[in-house]
């Protein structure tokens, strides 16, 4: 029986430099890249090629260059005959499957993603707050650990063991120490330069609405499982609501996947650099099949009955 196939889009972290070297020697994925450069202002095929780890590390960076090298990846995909029953991203990856479900066209969700990361960029000055991964406690004992504070909460629910908080330094500092009080077996800090997913990206996303509205939704051709509520987009005049809300609530990661898993996806592509995604599958979606395409090369050694 052929699979049912969900393509995964990782979020911010996944970057690595010269991440869209190969995958700009494509003369269509070359031209599309130029015109999402012209579109949006910014120098993306560098972004994609030269830039280094510290310059990709900058929200207003990393984002642009994930969305583009899930766009560009989707491709190459498609053309194998490689299409999805399903999708799902992580944070700024929901932005890619948006695109692959042909909610939106990738000019389109270029000029909000970098939108999405300036303004992300913005809301918080560098050092004043940050993210930390929680691992080996239950979501419900974070919740009930951080029950009560005002400068830290639960921002991806990633997996059942594994939980990312946000906040100011110091509500992280407090924070830490209750979730090790109430038995986490590490608290790790994350190189990030904000609380993403908290209610401290309420200005982010205020100023993301604007563009987010700017921009011709179409309902998604399959179904895209929303970060939001880990269940599918309703229609397409309905999304600019859902991203603002993304951008200040918690990533339903682990509601997403069992989403797709409930719609009968068995096989898993995870389409980015890395495999961030991929090692949560084990836990996620036991008994599945989970596999990573980051390149190129990688695309075209995928092997899967489809």
């Amino acid at each position: 029986m052929a699979s049912r196939i969900a393509f995964l889009y990782p979020g911010q972290g996944s970057q690595q430099s010269g991440m869209g070297t190969e995958l700009l020697q494509d003369d269509e994925i070359s031209a599309l890249c130029d015109g999402c450069g012209a579109a949006t202002g910014i120098d993306l095929r560098r972004l994609l090629t030269t830039a280094d780890d510290d310059e990709l590390r900058l929200t207003q960076n990393a984002q642009p260059a994930l969305c583009f090298a899930g766009v560009a990846l989707t491709i190459l995909l498609r053309r194998r005959g490689i299409e999805p029953a399903g999708a799902a991203g992580h944070s700024v990856g929901e932005y890619a499957a948006l695109a692959a479900a042909g909610s939106v066209d990738a000019s389109s969700v270029m000029t909000a993603v970098v939108e999405r990361g300036r303004a992300m960029a913005e809301a918080a000055p560098v050092g004043t707050s940050s993210m930390a991964a929680v691992l080996g406690l239950e979501a419900q004992a974070v919740e009930a650990a951080l029950q009560g504070m005002d400068g830290a909460w639960p921002a991806n629910y990633n997996t059942p063991t594994q939980t990312v908080i946000a906040g100011t330094t110091e509500g992280l500092s407090e924070a830490t120490r209750r979730l090790q009080e109430a038995g986490a077996k590490r608290v790790i800090p994350l190189n990030v330069s904000a609380a993403f997913h908290t209610p401290l990206m309420a200005p982010a996303a205020e100023r993301l609405r604007a563009a987010l509205d700017r921009i011709e939704w179409r309902a998604p051709r399959i179904p895209v499982m929303a970060n939001l509520t880990g269940r599918a987009h309703q229609g397409g005049d309905r999304i600019p609501q859902v991203m603002e809300m993304q951008l200040r609530s918690p990533v339903r990661w682990a509601s997403c996947v069992a989403s797709l898993v409930d719609a009968g996806c068995d096989t898993f592509i995870e389409i980015g650099p890395k495999r961030a995604l991929t090692g949560m599958m084990r836990e996620l979606a036991p008994g599945r099949t989970s596999s990573a395409a980051g390149t190129p090369k990688a695309v075209e050694e995928l092997a899967l009955d489809h």
